[in-house]
């Protein structure tokens, strides 16, 4: 699979998971399950940007840029759901690119996993969108993405810690299972994935994230 396929996946599920805010009609389980695949995708993206860019810097510029204009988009969207103080998924990736920046280039590996640990628990302080785990879950696929068994293994451990933190014991219950099993479904994507980016259309994808929620919290006066 290419890195072009996987976007227009991301894309898609991002908007099933978001749509029922504005149109209430289209609420259902099914959608909500299959918006759990979007994240673990973006984060994925986000190391193969790291990987692959020629120039980081601009890379880590670019990043910044599209979350500083996603986050008034993002807390007028999040006002449908009623808890708009938050910061947007783009500033989850800049942590988690910042915890892959400072394990990779530092050069005591144990000073380096205590900062990537408090980076991750900034996640939970700055409440970005999919909080610690999102970062968290971005630096595991950085960290394993030529191992696949750990990284599977990693990765289901870490999706299951975060579901049980949420639900507790009714993590056992079937609708809440399935969020889980939606949100391990992206591994197999990742895993299957060929190297190959595929076409570039960079900046319709940043793009793509503040525009979808503008025009879905139009969409809201429409149909509310």
């Amino acid at each position: 699979m290419i890195g072009f396929v996987i976007k227009i996946i991301a894309c898609i599920t991002m908007i099933l998971d978001h749509i029922k805010y504005a149109i209430p009609i289209t609420n259902n389980y099914f959608t909500q399950y299959l918006g759990r695949i979007s994240f673990p995708l973006f984060a994925f993206l986000v190391t193969e940007g790291y990987v692959h860019t020629s120039d980081l810097k601009r890379y880590y510029k670019r990043l910044i840029l599209f979350a500083c204009i996603s986050q008034i988009p993002f807390m007028l969207f999040r006002t449908l759901v009623g808890k708009w103080q938050m910061l947007n998924i783009m500033f989850t990736l800049l942590l988690g690119l910042t915890a892959i920046l400072i394990y990779d280039k530092g050069k005591n590996k144990i000073i380096s996993c205590l900062a990537v640990i408090v980076i991750i628990y900034l996640g939970k302080v700055l409440r970005v969108d999919y909080g610690w785990w999102g970062v968290a879950i971005i630096f595991v696929i950085y960290l394993f993405r030529n191992k696949k068994i750990l990284l599977s293994i990693s990765y289901i451990i870490l999706s299951t810690v975060y579901y049980y933190l949420t639900f507790g014991n009714a993590l056992l219950k079937l609708k809440n299972m399935y969020y889980l099993i939606f949100t391990i479904v992206p591994i197999i994507f990742i895993l299957i994935y060929n190297g190959k980016q595929g076409r570039k259309i960079k900046y319709f994808f940043y793009a793509f994230y503040p525009v979808h929620m503008i025009i879905l919290y139009l969409l809201s006066y429409i149909t509310f």
